[in-house]
């Protein structure tokens, strides 16, 4: 589980400041919150799982393997967390190969 709001910063082990997270997102998020659209330069905050919709924010692209910002704070995201990783882009292609990626939008 990964901490919205990270504990150093004084965020709270309560179930609206947790989400889950794979390890290396986790990990490259580390105590960040905010981070620098792209496209803009500016300091927006990261994607809130608990508070906005995925769909809203991001896009599958190239065949589903790559995950592309559609809004300031998508891009930020996907730039901070290492959302195209090697790692992450090589689990997608596979599971893509076995009819479980990408995900069904939600309705």
């Amino acid at each position: 589980m990964e901490h919205i709001y990270p504990q150093t910063l004084g965020g709270i082990d309560d179930r609206k400041n947790l989400a889950a997270a794979c390890y290396r997102c986790n990990e490259f998020k580390g105590i960040k919150t905010h981070a620098k659209d792209p496209e803009t330069g500016e300091w927006v905050p990261l994607f809130n799982p608990r508070t906005q919709r995925w769909q809203e924010h991001f896009q599958w692209v190239n065949g589903g393997i790559h995950i592309s910002g559609l809004t300031a704070i998508g891009r930020a995201t996907v730039i901070a967390l290492r959302l195209n990783n090697e790692n992450a882009v090589e689990a997608r292609a596979l599971w893509i190969t076995v009819n479980l990626h990408p995900p069904e939008e939600d309705e």
